[in-house]
């Protein structure tokens, strides 16, 4: 029988906590601070912690740190009724196996235990089911991916302009990727039905919050294969320094793995192009033997024309498509801070995350690639391309589009293929 320490300082939390794990067939044992939940600790090695971050004399962080010294194994989930982004990233760099707000729902409560022991001796696997979506399945070609373990990124918010991170789990098979916002608990898949685009970047949208600028973390997905991820996040995916090549970092550190049921491809059967695009815009998917972007790009200086066509797989993406950054003339960024928006580009911060042009030439950094600015634009389709939920195969032919185009692309897909 697997062990349970609750360590909460209200007493409510755990009546009703011990209850219902003791009814799962848990053993479970309680205390009411952070001294006597060590001591409790240490004599019942127990395989599972329900922690709470603020308790007096010692807080929840100091007890993490202790439990991890006496046993790195253990799977602790902190829980706070306070819950910010960064106290949850801050506990999972920490060693904390997950973390929960209060007030808590048994639901998640018991699909988090789940995942800490990864199918241990409860028999039971909770997968979030009040947003679960049904991916296409069955294709044993190509296999159904998650992450090999939690890993926590740090960055800054481009619109928001605020330090921020995100917490990314693994999930099992079936469930999708999940964005799940702290400290609401709302969760919202990562699918075409929940999105919409200001035009400077894809967002999805909920009941009561968004969270945007996700196609640099999707395409990231995509080309991993990754199907199925629980996304904890405030309210904007960090941009880093303008490319995916963080995420992918971070992505290599927790590895991958393959799971034991398959995802079936979206397949373009036939072609099919957008309407009624404004003169110079075109965008078109056909039929191809893999994923396939021509992509022409054509502004005025200092970018000019640029055209670059991406095949492959993730090799070629990690090559040639993820260290491209974020790109747009000072003017554009200027209006959009006097709009409230763009504030994490802000010049004043010396642009670090994004590539900022005048009339002439690009003004705060040196470019990766001569033309950057068109496999940033490749980016960014790639990732909202997965907005669809499965891998897409054929060849996407596109024009001077941005994200609005790209996710009316998406959804003529939806309709013509996912019935």
């Amino acid at each position: 029988m697997t062990k349970v320490l609750i360590i909460d300082d209200e007493k409510p939390i755990l009546e009703s906590l011990s209850s219902i794990l003791l009814e799962e067939g848990f053993a479970v044992c309680t205390a009411k601070d952070g001294k006597e939940g060590l001591a409790i600790f240490k004599k019942e090695k127990p395989r599972i912690v329900l922690l709470d971050i603020w308790m007096p004399e010692m807080d929840g962080l100091e007890v993490l740190r202790l439990v991890r010294e006496t046993d790195p194994e253990a799977v602790v989930i902190v829980i706070s009724g306070h819950g910010t982004i960064s106290t949850a990233v801050e506990a999972v760099k920490l060693g904390a196996t997950d973390f929960l707000e209060k007030p808590l729902s048994i639901d998640k409560v018991l699909e988090v235990i789940s995942r800490g022991l990864a199918g241990g001796n409860n028999g039971k696997e909770r997968t979030g089911d009040d947003v679960r979506i049904e991916i296409a399945r069955g294709f044993e070609g190509c296999r159904q991916k998650t992450i090999g373990k939690s890993i926590v990124a740090y960055g800054m918010g481009l619109f928001s302009g605020v330090k921020t991170g995100m917490i990314l789990l693994p999930m099992p098979p079936g469930t999708g990727i999940i964005f799940e916002q702290v400290p609401e608990g709302e969760r919202i898949p990562a699918f075409v039905d929940y999105v919409y685009s200001s035009g400077n970047a894809s967002s999805i949208k909920g009941k009561s919050c968004t969270i945007t600028t996700v196609e640099h973390l999707l395409a990231t997905c995509h080309m991993y294969g990754i199907t199925n991820l629980l996304v904890k996040i405030s309210d904007e995916v960090p941009i880093f320094d303008g490319s995916a090549q963080e995420i992918c970092n971070k992505i290599e550190e927790a590895g991958i793995i393959e799971q034991n049921q398959g995802i079936e491809p979206l397949v373009v059967k036939k072609k099919i192009v957008l309407r009624n695009l404004p003169d110079g815009k075109y965008l078109s998917i056909e039929p191809a033997s893999e994923l396939e972007i021509d992509y022409r790009l054509d502004q005025p200086r200092p970018i000019g024309v640029q055209q670059y066509v991406f095949r492959g797989g993730k090799s070629a993406f990690l090559r040639e498509i993820a260290p491209a950054r974020t790109f747009g003339s000072i003017k554009d960024f200027e209006r959009l801070e006097k709009m409230g928006l763009a504030a994490g580009s802000r010049v004043s911060s010396v642009m670090s995350n994004v590539i900022l042009l005048n009339n002439e030439e690009v003004i705060n950094t040196d470019l990766r690639f001569p033309d950057e600015f068109v496999r940033h634009k490749i980016l960014d389709l790639i990732g909202d391309l997965y907005l669809i939920t499965r891998p897409v195969i054929g060849k996407v032919v596109a024009r001077q589009t941005g994200h609005l185009e790209n996710i009316a692309l998406v959804k003529e897909l939806k309709q013509a293929f996912c019935r």
